[in-house]
């Protein structure tokens, strides 16, 4: 028999039951699942936590605002800029790097996120804005971001066991939506986020249950997944879970921009794509239409197609749901190639080469 089709035999004699809880855990050795299930309980802690602080009244007339972060630690960035698109009045950027853009000043709210506190890129960045003066606030657990004594949210991670970063979205992303509330820049109310957090708690079965049947259509695929408007960071995140979590290629491409070059380069498509759509009740007209057109043209390049549907009245709802989902997604995934969703191999290897 050809060489493929012995290693399909191989892995369909050893594929996981998805529904048992003992074989997961001998995989998810560093406790993924609660980490990924207990996001509605991060997201009320960083949320009831932050809007018991007082950060400094000056901070209220930032004329731009920065984040660095990176990883996981960038999440926050990802879904503020389409959240609150409409909303936010003053220009809102994301530092993936070492260095902050020339504008920084006494006027620009700097805001470093780094989970572990440890993370150089964003240490670089706060020693950058104090010697330019900026305001800053800071969200971590720990490490030396929090040994700068800086103004901000010092998190302990209670519903994180993993420890992993980026199953920690709940506290980074609510650390700043509270922070950012504080200060006047979003305008969102605790009723809102509570019931966004009831609505996530009551999906929390059903996302697991069409996680679990969705994850055996993504074997050995590159997902591409496609979103718009206020889901466009939850397609950005996603993806980084599917090569963290899954160790799985992936990419993402948003409503309308992709329907501008994209779609030609199907074409010559791979037959391993399998474009995953995040659809939205709450997506403009001109969205929802550009997103049946674009499903239809995938599909007429005979490329996969899966579409899932974001529950919840707000858009709010919408993001905590399509990150619950996404979370126990690629978990289920990691789980079916019999791979421990926590460990980072080539990134830690990155990291200790980079040191040396």
């Amino acid at each position: 028999k050809p060489l493929k089709v012995i290693l399909k035999e191989i892995i369909l004699e050893n594929v996981v039951d998805l529904n048992d809880k003992v074989a997961i855990s001998q995989i998810d050795k560093s406790n993924c699942y609660p980490s990924i299930s207990n996001l509605g309980k991060q997201i009320n802690q960083a949320w009831n936590e932050t809007q018991a602080l007082e950060f400094p009244s000056e901070f209220e007339q930032a004329k731009n605002i920065v984040l660095c972060g990176m990883g996981g630690s960038a999440y926050p960035a990802y879904i503020i800029k389409s959240l609150f698109a409409n909303e936010l009045k003053v220009p809102f950027e994301l530092v993936n790097g070492y260095n902050l853009p020339p504008f920084v000043g006494e006027n620009t709210l700097v805001l470093l996120s780094s989970y572990s506190g440890t993370t150089e890129e964003a240490l670089s960045c706060a020693k950058e804005a104090r010697e330019r003066n900026a305001m800053v606030e800071a969200v971590t657990s720990g490490g030396g971001l929090k040994d700068l004594n800086l103004s901000g949210y010092v998190f302990k991670p209670t519903f994180n066991p993993s420890g992993q970063p980026r199953l920690g979205t709940g506290y980074m992303l609510t650390g700043f939506m509270g922070i950012l509330k504080k200060l006047g820049f979003l305008n969102i109310s605790d009723e809102e986020v509570m019931g966004a957090i009831e609505f996530l708690e009551s999906q929390l079965q059903q996302m697991e249950q069409l996680s679990k049947e969705l994850a055996p259509e993504l074997e050995e695929k590159i997902p591409v997944i496609v979103s718009g408007e206020h889901l466009s960071g939850n397609a950005h995140i996603i993806r980084n879970q599917f090569n963290e979590t899954a160790k799985n290629f992936s990419a993402f491409a948003y409503l309308p921009e992709l329907n501008h070059h994209l779609m030609e380069g199907l074409v010559r498509g791979s037959k391993d794509l399998l474009f995953l759509f995040l659809k939205s009740n709450l997506y403009s007209e001109k969205i929802q239409k550009r997103l049946r057109l674009t499903i239809e043209v995938v599909e007429k390049n005979n490329v996969s197609t899966e579409v899932i549907g974001i529950l919840g009245d707000t858009k709010l709802s919408q993001v905590f749901y399509a990150l619950g989902f996404g979370g126990f997604l690629t978990f289920y995934l990691a789980i079916l190639y019999g791979q421990d969703p926590s460990v980072i191999p080539w990134v830690d290897y990155f990291k200790k080469q980079l040191e040396a």
